[in-house]
């Protein structure tokens, strides 16, 4: 059976249905959308092998499509086929230009379709060598963006990320387990770049339980404090319910004797060209082996940029250890934790929920009210306490028609935002993400109005909506 994944966009449901029905009968697994918006987070989520694309569909803040998706390097190396019509010659001569890799002429035909998509997908491996389990670049890509941030001259960092006491857990659980955790692990990662908007961030796969990311310096401790928080919190549950209270597991090793190991951790060394420059990935990968044999030899996870000038000589001196779990630098409590605390759920409840918002890529809150473990009320109290910005509801709130229009229903869907109350030149506005500085500026720029964001749950968001596009039709 075939296991490629291909993601196919298309503003026109009926050839997205036929090109579904098609290729699903060829045991492709298809992901399908219609809106640039939604591609860019299905890429994330998903990561297609291979992506079709309507020579039609919309920009995305002002750029073609397949620009935007390979602007994050390390969808660089996956396939995407323009479907053009027939008399578009424009378009297809900026084919190339606009980041796409191939053409093909709508309506399509099935036989050239599977050639050109075979065809696609034997290059993309051959030039990439793609792991085949987490579906993430391998050897041959991570050296060739190395080379190129070299080349570049611009300031970058180099993550090596390593599963800590990952062979203990494979000896005990299953290799077949141990892939859940690598998989699981992929996707952990690629969350926690989600929502950068500067690009040019590379993931791949070394191999085995060794990862890497580059990305910009100023990225870099963000995004290490969410894989640690995220790894933490959603791989312990990989255990028995027995092991994750001992946070320990028993293993017989080959002389017949047990051992005992930790649960799993996980450690990020960092190098960057921030204090010294390289000349090429040897020198890298050598300063990040002298920070990881460091790492290795403390507990948990943990995180430490080398932050020196010169070669490594005494990693005791080292700067930085970040311990997400130590007193020094803590970061607020996981909302599963704080709920927990608050005696709003049990320990299985999360641990389901958990695994669901993994697995669907749902927030955590809405996981749990599909669950019918929480009130979205209860939900929105808890989030306001976590994040400081207080909740609102709008099922209860009558919103003037002057207020309403200050936004389109398209601009409201577009950015998760929607204006309820304004007085005087201070616009209170209901946003999934009240910390989304762009989307604050530009309302503060279009409405001449000092915004005052609240945070509103995505469901709540999505049924208000939704009203609205029923109201305009």
């Amino acid at each position: 059976m075939n296991t490629k994944k291909i993601l196919i966009i298309d503003k026109d449901h009926d050839s997205l249905s036929l090109l579904s029905s098609r290729l699903k009968a060829r045991d492709y697994h298809i992901v399908a959308c219609d809106s640039s918006a939604a591609a860019l987070s299905i890429v994330i989520d998903e990561v297609p092998d291979l992506i079709l694309i309507d020579s039609r569909m919309d920009k995305v803040e002002g750029e073609e499509l397949p620009l935007v998706i390979k602007k994050n390097t390390h969808n660089f190396f996956i396939p995407i086929v323009m479907m053009a019509e027939h008399d578009s010659i424009a378009e297809q001569i900026m084919g190339m230009r606009w980041g796409f890799d191939d053409i093909i002429i709508k309506p399509c035909d099935s036989l050239e379709l599977q050639l050109r998509i075979g065809m696609n997908l034997k290059r993309a491996q051959e030039s990439v060598q793609a792991n085949p389990l987490t579906k993430l670049p391998g050897n041959i890509a991570i050296e060739r963006a190395l080379k190129e941030k070299i080349a570049s001259g611009k300031k970058f960092s180099v993550c090596y990320i390593d599963i800590d006491n990952f062979k203990s857990f494979n000896d005990k659980y299953s290799f077949d387990k141990g892939d859940n955790v690598l998989v699981q692990t992929s996707r952990i990662l690629l969350q926690a770049i989600h929502g950068f908007k500067d690009g040019n961030i590379f993931v791949g796969h070394v191999g085995g339980d060794d990862f890497v990311v580059i990305l910009n310096p100023e990225r870099e401790e963000s995004f290490a404090r969410k894989v640690i928080q995220d790894f933490d919190q959603i791989i312990p549950t990989y255990y028995s319910k027995e092991d994750q209270e001992a946070k320990e597991i028993i293993v017989r090793n080959r002389r017949g004797s047990d051992e005992r190991f930790p649960v799993m951790s996980i450690s990020i060394a960092v190098v960057t060209n921030l204090y010294v420059p390289f000349s090429n990935p040897g020198e890298i990968a050598a300063a990040a082996a002298e920070v990881k044999k460091y790492l290795k030899t403390q507990p948990g996870s943990t995180y430490l940029r080398d932050r020196r000038a010169q070669q490594i000589e005494n990693l005791d001196e080292a700067n930085k250890i970040f311990h997400i779990e130590g007193k020094e630098n803590e970061p607020s409590k996981p909302f599963g934790q704080m709920l927990l605390a608050a005696g709003l759920i049990t320990d299985q409840q999360l641990e389901e929920a958990l695994k669901k918002h993994f697995v669907t890529k749902q927030r955590l809150g809405r996981v749990l009210i599909g669950m019918k473990a929480l009130t979205s009320e209860k939900v929105g109290g808890m989030l306001e306490k976590k994040l400081g910005v207080p909740y609102v509801s709008l099922k209860g709130i009558d919103i003037s028609s002057t207020v309403r229009q200050l936004f389109t229903s398209e601009y409201m869907k577009t950015h998760g935002a929607v204006p309820f109350k304004i007085k005087g030149k201070q616009l209170h506005v209901a946003m999934i993400d009240p910390f989304d500085v762009m989307t604050i500026r530009d309302i503060e720029q279009m409405t001449e109005c000092t915004v005052y964001p609240s945070i509103i749950l995505e469901e709540e968001f999505n049924e208000f909506v939704e009203d609205i596009f029923e109201e305009s039709v």
